[in-house]
């Protein structure tokens, strides 16, 4: 193993123990073998999954959890050692990391919520995408969440042309935004209940921000996108919908009007199994697609280019930053929907 400093030998790792029952463990810091680096975790930011797993008490099934689970999977820092057989990696080198391979806070033995983690499969491309300078390591922290919403783009088949609307204006619906704008897209509607988020995703670069408390999704996409009638019923124009808000009824308003072939794409997590109008997804030929963050180095990539080339402001989706001593204290103010957006725990002073 070549190291760049040598890291101490015990630390502090989030990790969730039961229904709402996360700790901050003292354990051992990682060596890293064959394949595999250890980077210095620089910020991370704090994700809805984080908080429905210590909700949950786990991944969400049914089983209990056989031993804690480390938590954190949005994050950037310093590679500190590589380990045998890793090509093209050197301690120093200032990286994002892509999650997805090891499950990196979400099932596997590794969490970034720590001030080191190891990276299995660690690979240019894959896992590990060098930063510049210029990139802070908490703006490099939403490659991740940014390459969520670009996946879920990708998988609904999302063009320029299309009008576009989002059930949900939370971190990951706002991420959406960010990246509809980013691949060319104007005619963006979001729908949420929270005023503070409605502002956050103007800021960022929705044309249509609804409460929908206010004005129902039907009214509003009618008036912006365009409106018509088939086989008797009303339909609005938007060509696709994007769920960040795993709200049934949402999801059942949007079948009941959305038009001939129209495009659903599903990343927001349901916990419940929806009732949905097959009748009406058969007659408009309505798809539905659902997405999850995985197999997505590409995506990756593109959100890591994206934030380095400084095309797009996200300043706006990072609502707080705490250091990692104040690691409850975030997680209560992440778990404010009125209040957070993205909440970054940060290790270092460069962060």
């Amino acid at each position: 193993m070549t190291a760049l400093d040598a890291p101490p030998a015990k630390m502090q790792l989030a990790r969730v123990h039961g229904p709402a029952d996360v700790r901050l463990d003292t354990v051992q810091v990682p060596v890293c073998g064959a394949g595999e680096a250890l980077v210095r975790v620089a910020a991370c930011g704090i994700c809805g999954s984080d908080l429905g797993y210590i909700a949950n008490g786990g991944l969400g099934g049914a089983e209990p959890l056989g031993e804690p689970l480390p938590i954190g999977h949005e994050f950037a820092g310093t590679v500190a050692a590589v380990g045998h057989g890793v090509s093209g990696i050197s301690p120093g080198l200032r990286v994002a990391v892509n999650p997805d391979r090891a499950f990196i806070g979400g099932g596997g033995p590794d969490g970034a919520m720590a001030p080191y983690v190891r990276v299995s499969a660690a690979e240019l491309g894959q896992t590990l995408f060098p930063l510049p300078d210029r990139l802070t390591f908490a703006e490099a922290t939403l490659a991740e969440p940014l390459s969520v919403g670009l996946h879920g783009l990708r998988v609904a088949r999302i063009t320029a042309q299309d009008k576009v609307a989002i059930l949900g204006a939370g971190p990951i619906g706002l991420c959406t935004v960010i990246m509809l704008r980013h691949i060319g897209v104007r005619d963006i509607a979001i729908f949420d209940r929270v005023p503070e988020r409605l502002e956050r995703a103007r800021a960022l670069g929705a044309a249509l921000a609804i409460n929908v408390d206010d004005e129902p999704l039907s009214t509003a996409l009618a008036r912006f996108h365009g409106a018509g009638a088939r086989f008797g019923a009303p339909f609005v124009a938007t060509d696709a919908f994007i769920d960040c808000a795993g709200s049934a009824a949402a999801l059942a308003e949007v079948v009941a009007v959305a038009k001939y072939r129209a495009r659903i794409a599903v990343i927001a997590l349901h916990h419940q199994p929806l009732s949905l109008d097959l009748w009406r997804m058969m007659a408009n030929e309505i798809t539905v697609s659902g997405s999850i963050a995985d197999s997505r180095a590409a995506e990756f990539g593109e959100a890591v280019a994206m934030l380095a080339a400084g095309q797009h402001n996200v300043e706006p989706l990072i609502s707080h930053r705490f250091a990692f001593s104040r690691f409850h204290e975030a997680l209560a103010t992440a778990a404010d929907g009125a209040r957070a957006a993205k909440v970054i725990l940060t290790f270092t002073e460069a962060a």
